[in-house]
């Protein structure tokens, strides 16, 4: 095993600490690591989804020097693209013994990051991470996309030394489009149990705020308004009686939202629907707090799936059950088959849902092992343990370990 390391990573959502935050958690962890984000010196973030998600806002990137944790930023040649003129005079100031791109398997500065790397520092191992499902195939891209695309593709099977992705199903992905090298179960983000963890009085303080007595039994949910997030098949789902709440978080376009509150109205159930809008990542917590059960049961489409998401996750990491359907990696976040219906089963989704709401002590007991589960294969105290060893161990040996393929039956020891 390699004594030090120098690690460079390529992301531009390590602009916000949301993201960024578990990097510097994983130096400080492992001082034997250098680590070196490249993030855009400046971005736009949610152009075009200011509805879901609040606003638009510019984030410009700072360099950051502590200790073995450094931040760097680059300049991009395009708007909308990670190619940067940058990239050469870091990649040989530092000198990593890894660069690791975390985006999509298609996006043109692999290619890019691949030539520096093969040109300058022919003894660096390339690795890539790719938030990919069938979706994202090359099959689904169209036109000038998909000549791009195709072509990153093939340079990325040949020339990466290994993928990192969110859930089982995007393995199949990779080895349909030909890539024969190793590949690990390693989401990027996971939980940080910095800020989500049980808190019954910031939960108490969430309920005060929208009046919801302690007896009252509280679902949520946490997805931009959009159909395929399914907040349909919840609402058709619902009782129409009992004492309970729906906290919906999230938004959308005026339309979505007219939609949904029309689905409420003639349903009738005005009175127990809460839609509190937009919540910063950091209130989060708080609001898994204030719920009792949370759903999460999108819809496939052709353009879209599920590959990982934080709102499946993050409430079982505040020990709540959540009730998940079979789409895309969702059964794999939730780990329990007891708490998963078929994907678009309404009559399923409310027998569930009644369930749970009358056997309470059963759900408290089912968010224990969910809670357990979770800390053990999402947490970023997991996913850095993991991701360290894999990169010292496996990576930089050129061997692969059977039992680094998939973060959730990974154990230390």
């Amino acid at each position: 095993m390699k004594e030090r390391l120098k690690l460079l990573i390529v992301n531009e959502a390590c602009q916000l600490e949301f993201f960024s935050r578990r990097w510097q958690l994983f130096a400080k962890e492992h001082p034997n690591v250098d680590v070196t984000l490249m993030i855009p010196s400046k971005s736009t973030w949610f152009k075009g989804t200011k509805y879901t998600f609040g606003k638009t806002f510019e984030v410009e990137g700072k360099p950051i020097d502590d200790n073995n944790y450094h931040v760097r930023t680059f300049k991009r040649i395009f708007k909308r693209t990670w190619l940067s003129k940058d990239y050469k005079k870091e990649f040989i100031r530092v000198q990593p013994d890894v660069v690791y791109h975390i985006g999509f398997h298609w996006q043109p500065s692999l290619c890019q990051v691949g030539n520096i790397v093969k040109k300058y520092l022919p003894n660096t191992k390339l690795i890539l991470f790719s938030m990919r499902g069938p979706a994202f195939d090359l099959s689904n891209r169209h036109g000038l996309e998909k000549l791009i695309a195709t072509y990153v593709v093939k340079y990325v099977n040949k020339n990466y030394d290994a993928v990192f992705c969110h859930y089982p199903e995007a393995v199949n992905c990779f080895r349909r489009e030909g890539y024969h090298g190793r590949i690990y179960i390693q989401t990027s983000v996971g939980v940080n149990t910095e800020w989500f963890f049980q808190n019954e009085e910031s939960g108490k303080e969430i309920r005060k705020r929208f009046n919801i007595a302690d007896d009252t039994f509280v679902f949520g949910s946490a997805t931009r308004f959009s159909p395929e997030k399914g907040i349909d098949d919840i609402i058709a789902a619902l009782p129409t009686e009992g004492n309970w709440k729906y906290l919906m978080m999230g938004s959308g376009t005026e339309e979505e939202i007219d939609h949904l509150k029309a689905l409420v109205k003639e349903k009738g159930i005005e009175d127990k629907i809460i839609m509190p809008g937009y919540i910063d990542r950091f209130d989060m917590a708080n609001y898994w707090n204030a719920i009792d059960c949370a759903v999460h049961v999108p819809r496939t489409t052709q353009e879209w799936c599920e590959t990982f998401s934080l709102a499946a996750i993050q409430p079982q990491a505040i020990k709540k059950p959540v009730i998940g359907n079979t789409s895309g990696s969702v059964p794999y976040q939730i780990g329990f088959p007891e708490m998963i219906v078929p994907e678009g089963d309404i009559e399923s989704l409310r027998e569930k849902i009644l369930y749970i709401m009358t056997n309470k002590a059963e759900a408290k007991e089912i968010g224990e092992k969910m809670y357990d589960r979770t800390i053990h294969s999402f947490s970023v105290k997991h996913l850095n343990d993991m991701f360290y060893d894999t990169l010292m161990e496996d990576i930089l040996s050129d061997t692969f370990d059977e039992r680094k393929k998939d973060m959730v039956y990974y154990d230390k020891q």
